[in-house]
């Protein structure tokens, strides 16, 4: 949120956004189960009754985290996709942002999220599903605008393209997790690339 925009908040509404800023990077790096309220108590730096006063429990404060902290990775990821015009340039972009651009703290709060709740709490799973279709919807959009102004094939499936893009980058970011020396990000880009040069850009583009 910009400083202007936090400038028109009430002394309430910037307490609450301290509050889920703070606790969107714990979360993120602990997952719900790995950090208790007074690790949260300990991070925002506010007593627990004030806590509550803004959130009912520790789970919508987990849930409005997670939109913090993937509002913040969306516009890294997407933010200046309208400084270039052609949609197969827009998607490339789009790689670049993802494999460039730092995250949010702890990791990409998608995968993070998908992982801890995997298993868990079906509110944060829930949230994780609809950020990953809100994700998928985004780029879609930018392969059938890319259609309509012949940019793109017209065979291509958006909902394809969209999916194997965020499989290929998320699968890459979990595989450099595991191991650190690992170039899979740097990989990838380069298929990625490749793929949307040869497989996605109409032929009368190129």
């Amino acid at each position: 949120m910009s400083e202007a925009k936090r400038s028109g908040l009430t002394k309430g509404e910037k307490t609450r956004l301290h509050i889920v800023a703070k606790a969107a990077v714990l979360f993120n790096q602990r997952g719900f189960e790995g950090c208790s309220m007074q690790d949260i108590v300990d991070v925002v730096g506010l007593e627990k009754g004030s806590i509550y006063g803004h959130f009912s429990s520790k789970e919508e404060l987990a849930l409005e985290a997670f939109d913090f902290a993937w509002a913040d990775t969306v516009q890294k990821r997407i933010g200046n996709l309208g400084t270039v015009n052609d949609a197969v340039d827009k998607l490339k972009l789009h790689v670049r942002n993802y494999v460039d651009t730092p995250s949010f703290s702890g990791g990409c709060p998608l995968l993070n999220t998908a992982v801890d709740a995997d298993d868990g709490n079906l509110a944060l799973r829930d949230r994780a599903r609809k950020a990953v279709r809100g994700w998928e919807e985004a780029l879609a959009n930018i392969v059938i605008e890319g259609q309509r102004l012949g940019e793109i094939r017209s065979e291509v499936q958006p909902q394809s393209v969209a999916t194997f893009l965020i499989s290929a980058l998320e699968g890459a970011t979990a595989v450099s997790r595991i191991d650190k020396r690992s170039r899979a990000l740097a990989y990838v880009q380069e298929n990625l690339y490749r793929f949307l040069e040869a497989e996605v850009r109409s032929r009368a583009q190129t």
